[in-house]
């Protein structure tokens, strides 16, 4: 093989390599001080201009970036948003003056507070008669309560015609409360129309602190 052929093969080996792997130049950045590399892009697609196409990595970067501070600042609001409704909701927890009323803001303003098409509650005994709840079997009730002792989100459609009998066809998806009371279970079912408004990986820190807030006031009663 003669030289030129040898010099073209060998260009054109080059070439295959860099187009297979394009952050070559990311990874080695100080290969590129040893390049001639031309200031401006000519019309030839073949050549590369090296300043443009950091301009525009950095100009792509700064948009991430400007996106994802965006997107840290917005959760941040929301979360101090939320942090102010349960705290609302915790005082009026701790001024009620009876049982029948606590059940009323558990069902009411738990419901508000995340928004819910459907607030169903259920106690494990018959010994609290109120308009809100329903009877339900404790070991059925506890059972859903494997994985986590005080919320479950982990969206079993079984769930919804047990827990929604009036709405089974619109409720798509839901989060499961578990209060303590004595030797008794109240479990709080709040669905959603939407399928995205509960998943399992959700937070719930916020809302297992009104659970909390909700037994410490039990123990009153």
């Amino acid at each position: 093989m003669s030289p030129k052929n040898g010099k073209n093969s060998a260009e054109e080996f080059i070439i295959k390599f860099l187009k297979k792997n394009n952050n070559f130049f990311l990874n080695y950045p100080n290969i590129l001080k040893e390049l001639n590399l031309p200031d401006k892009t000519p019309a030839s697609e073949k050549i590369i201009d090296l300043s443009a196409y950091r301009s525009k990595k950095i100009l792509k970067d700064n948009t991430q970036l400007k996106r994802q501070m965006l997107e840290i600042l917005k959760a941040g609001k929301s979360h101090m948003i939320s942090q102010k409704r349960v705290l609302k909701t915790s005082l009026r927890i701790l001024n009620t003056k009876s049982l029948s009323k606590l059940i009323d803001v558990i069902v009411n303003d738990l419901g508000a507070l995340l928004a819910c098409d459907s607030v169903n509650c259920f106690f494990t005994s018959k010994t609290i008669q109120h308009k809100y709840i329903s009877q339900i079997d404790n070991k059925v009730a506890t059972s859903y309560f494997r994985d986590k002792p005080q919320t479950y989100l982990n969206q079993s459609r079984k769930g919804i015609p047990f827990f929604f009998p009036n709405r089974s066809k619109t409720i798509k998806s839901y989060i499961l409360l578990k209060i303590v009371y004595g030797s008794d279970r109240f479990i709080l079912a709040l669905g959603s129309k939407n399928i995205n408004k509960f998943t399992k990986d959700q937070q719930v820190d916020l809302i297992e602190y009104l659970i909390q807030v909700i037994q410490i006031k039990l123990t009153k009663f």
